[in-house]
């Protein structure tokens, strides 16, 4: 149990900088037993109503962070293991699995703890990501657009009547399956797995946009040449005015080595890089990168 972990998001979340969803799952993920959860909200003082609110959500959601925690036990995914104990294809193997067999439990939970498993709270933080996406002018009739790492197909199934096409690839199979029972008839919006070391499958100025809503994390994971690589793929699968849009780039939980690595992509492939990590949702706590084709 990390007990450090759930006060801090405690501490966040009653000063406002991350929502009671996140902070709820940021407790559960710090391993803290429902008893520990219920008398820890209890002892808050009264404040500002954010005590409130999280202690409202969390008499609410007991279903869902149960099923959060369900899921975990069942995925048994290290956020933090490098890959230098292991190949890149073992660790994409690995990851792989765990999320078969979380999406398999809790399905919203399984591609967003901070839903609680709830599909209303996934489908509102997705249309935070939607609304990002066309303020950044990133999203358009005319566009063709790359969802790496779509899970079960909420972000790019939300994308497929604003744009011309949408391709989801996932590295599990079981992701890829849940994604097309959902969505598998919208004429076009396409869904596929991916190897997760590379993009070297993807044809040269074939997207508008490569878009990864947590999942880069794990490319990052599995060792810098695979994330290298992954850029390198995309300057050469992204149009000419495309972009590459990284929603959290890793789970190092070091922002300023975020930045060194998204400005270095940056020189290396001849990207512009517009967003450099900036927090631009209120439900999720993801940080925003922007690589911008010229």
């Amino acid at each position: 149990m990390n007990a450090a972990a759930a006060e801090e998001a405690l501490r966040l979340c009653l000063a406002g900088r991350i929502s009671p969803e996140v902070a709820l799952a940021r407790m559960v993920l710090a391993g803290l037993p429902p008893e520990a959860i219920e008398e820890r909200l209890s002892a808050l003082p009264a404040g500002n109503g954010r005590e409130g609110a999280l202690a409202g959500l969390h008499r609410t959601s007991r279903g869902g962070l149960e099923a959060v925690r369900a899921m975990l036990a069942e995925a048994r995914l290290d956020h933090t293991a490098a890959a230098d104990h292991e190949s890149p294809e073992a660790l994409v193997a690995r990851v792989a699995a765990a999320y078969d067999r979380a999406v398999a439990v809790a399905p919203e939970a399984s591609v967003a703890a901070y839903s609680l498993n709830d599909p209303a709270v996934l489908a509102a933080a997705t249309r935070e990501i939607v609304a990002w996406l066309a303020d950044e002018a990133l999203i358009r009739p005319d566009r063709d657009v790359l969802d790496l790492g779509c899970g079960i197909g909420r972000v790019a199934a939300a994308l497929a009547p604003r744009c011309r096409s949408v391709l989801g690839l996932d590295a599990s199979p079981r992701m890829v399956a849940e994604a097309l029972r959902r969505h598998g008839s919208v004429p076009n919006l396409r869904f596929g797995t991916t190897p997760g070391t590379d993009l070297a499958a993807l044809a040269a100025a074939s997207f508008d946009l490569v878009l990864a809503v947590d999942s880069f994390p794990y490319v990052v994971q599995a060792g810098g040449a695979v994330a290298d690589r992954h850029l390198e793929d995309a300057a050469r699968a992204v149009r000419r005015g495309g972009a590459f849009a990284i929603l959290n780039l890793s789970y190092r939980g070091d922002l300023e080595a975020d930045r060194a690595d998204a400005k270095r992509w940056a020189v290396a492939g001849g990207w512009t890089l517009a967003v450099d990590g900036a927090r631009p949702f209120a439900l999720w706590d993801g940080t925003a990168f922007l690589l911008r084709r010229p």
